[in-house]
């Protein structure tokens, strides 16, 4: 009986010092500093992002006009075979247009998004952020530098 007792205790003592001893590694675990960031805010102060969208609004305008001749063309042409014609060249210019409109936007808009992330991680590393999130998935907790990374942004 005396035995089984000082394998009990031996297993205890084993068990406590293990748990001890996880509980200390825990205890040193470096903390975590969060912070968040109103993408949306940050887009919406951004020079490129304000410029992105005024040539793209130009280059819409430049489209419509174009679209707008083509209709008044189209219209005027009393032969109806070459109004077919004009139609069908009309559709291929202004689609191809479109194509490069949107290509040119969804590449400069990729690169503008990384730059922003670029400047948010520089921002974060400089004052020991472990983790940014964005402001929308956070409910609460962590300190926002939304208005750091727009000053550094200028």
């Amino acid at each position: 009986m005396k035995k089984e007792n000082i394998w009990i205790i031996g297993a205890c003592a084993l068990f406590f010092i293990g748990g001890y001893t996880m509980n200390d590694v825990a205890i040193s675990l470096p903390r975590y500093k969060v912070a968040v960031v109103d993408i949306t805010k940050v887009m919406d102060q951004s020079k490129d992002v304000r410029n992105l969208k005024a040539s793209q609004d130009r280059q819409l305008k430049e489209l419509q006009t174009l679209i707008s001749k083509a209709q008044n063309e189209i219209a005027n042409t009393p032969d109806p075979n070459k109004a077919i014609e004009l139609q069908a060249n009309y559709r291929k210019e202004i689609e191809t247009k479109q194509n490069a409109i949107d290509e040119e936007y969804s590449k400069k808009i990729v690169q503008i998004t990384s730059n922003i992330k670029n400047l948010i991680s520089t921002q974060a590393k400089k004052t020991d952020y472990n983790l940014v999130l964005p402001t929308g998935m956070v409910i609460s907790g962590g300190e926002d530098i939304t208005e750091h990374v727009i000053k550094e942004m200028q």
